[in-house]
Formats: C-alpha cells, structure tokens, sequence
C-alpha cells in the first residue's frame, strides 16, 4: 500500500482473497512433491541418481522448503497480508529447487577446498547433508543471499583489498534538548565520512559532517517525550548508540 493511503474494505477482500489462494496453491505444491517423491521410491519413473555432482533428490527438498515457509507466512501474516508478495508465494517450488540446487553446488566446493567429503554410516547416507541444505535455504532464503554475499567477496575481492568497518558512535553532546527539536547535536564516533542520512527515531535531521570522527545535527521536532535512539547511515551500514531524550518546554 502506498505511504498515507486508506485501507478500505475492499483491500482487506483483495487480501483475504489473495491469502486463500495462495494457501491452496501451495497445498497443491505439496501434493504434487508427494507424488513425485511417491513416483521416485516406488520405482515408477526411472531418473539418474546424480545430476552432475549434485544428487537428483536435491531440488526437490530445496522445492519442499520453499513451500513450507510460504504456508508459514499465510498463517503468520493473516492480520497484515501483503498482495505485493503473490509473485514470491507463487514461484515457491522453482525458486526453492534453484537455490538448494546452488547453495549444494557451493558446498561441495568448500569440500574439496578443504581436500574432504562428508562421510555417511550404514543407517545415515552421506547425502543426507546435502539434503539438509537444499532445504533449510529454500525455507530460509535470507541465509542463501548471506551464502552468496560471502562467497563474492571471497572470490571477487582483489587481495591486499581492505574493507571498510561500519560506523559507530560513542558520545552525543548534548544528550539531550526540547521536544519542539532546533538542538545543536555534536555525534561522535567512527567512520563518519559520507553519512547519508542521521535519524532521531524514525524523524530525520538536518546535518553537516565535521570529520571522519564528528558531525553536527540538528534535532527535528518530536511528538512525544523521552529517549530515543540517534542513527547515523554511511555506505558502509547504519550506526546507533547513545540515547536523545527530548524533554517538555520551559
């Protein structure tokens, strides 16, 4: 919904409707891996056992894991359904087999990186771990994306290459001033440099940077009283720490 617009009844319609809906694709989704999981141990279809190095069974918990956590979210989100998801809940079972698929393919690199290969007994096959990742990054997409941050900056950072730390603050001066906002604020901290944007809550303020180590901001007006948390937003992250107490006037 767009910042300010009024839900009506018929938006929270379009969501119940769109929320059932995507309840019963994603039943149908999982009907349809039981068949196919009932087709392949029973011998009904006849598939290779390996698709390259990665075992055939892998999209398929990848897909599995998917679809749980779009069921998840429609039971999770009920009361605040957003229609803008529908895309993401109906491609579940393709995007997970994909991700499980590639996030396989990058652990079995840092296998043989590490000169080594999982080892199954005679009641664990050793694939069961791959298994396991396939679908915990089709339910957990978040971890997929960190896997994939991770490994570009193994293999594309140049050597000799620094990074450059987030910001910090340590010391607000002064620490505290007027509901109707206009405060001198001196922040101080680390890696100021470049800072795009200093928050006082969810209210943004004026500001002008000193040095990597300061910048000066303006409080913006409050509509309550009391402390709240001062953000500072570089290129590199965010940064918060020391409290703001807006105080009443007189």
């Amino acid at each position: 919904m767009a910042e300010g617009r009024q839900i009506t009844k018929d938006d929270r319609e379009r969501a119940r409707r769109d929320r059932r809906l995507v309840f019963w694709l994603q039943i149908v989704y999982l009907l349809a891996l039981a068949a196919l999981a009932v087709l392949y141990f029973t011998d009904t279809i006849k598939v290779r056992h390996f698709v390259g190095t990665v075992p055939t069974a892998v999209p398929w918990f990848g897909a599995l894991g998917a679809v749980l956590i779009s069921l998840t979210g429609v039971f999770t989100w009920c009361e605040n359904w957003d229609v803008c998801y529908r895309y993401w809940h109906w491609s579940r079972p393709l995007i997970g087999a994909s991700v499980g698929v590639i996030a396989v393919l990058i652990f079995q690199a840092g296998i043989v990186a590490a000169g080594s290969e999982p080892k199954g007994t005679t009641d664990v096959p050793k694939n069961l771990i791959y298994y396991l990742v396939a679908f915990l990054v089709g339910y957990r997409e978040a971890t997929f994306r960190e896997l994939i941050k991770r490994l570009t900056d193994v293999l594309l950072t140049p050597d000799g290459a620094t990074t450059v730390p987030p910001p910090t603050i340590s010391l607000l001066n002064p620490s505290s001033g007027p509901q109707i906002g206009g405060t001198s604020v001196i922040v101080i901290g680390t890696g100021l440099t470049g800072a795009q944007e200093v928050k006082f809550g969810a209210n943004a303020a004026q500001f002008s940077v000193d040095s990597d180590a300061q910048l000066t901001a303006i409080s913006p007006p409050s509509g309550t009283t009391g402390p709240i948390a001062v953000a500072v937003t570089t290129p590199t992250g965010t940064a918060s720490g020391p409290l703001f107490t807006y105080t009443t006037p007189g």
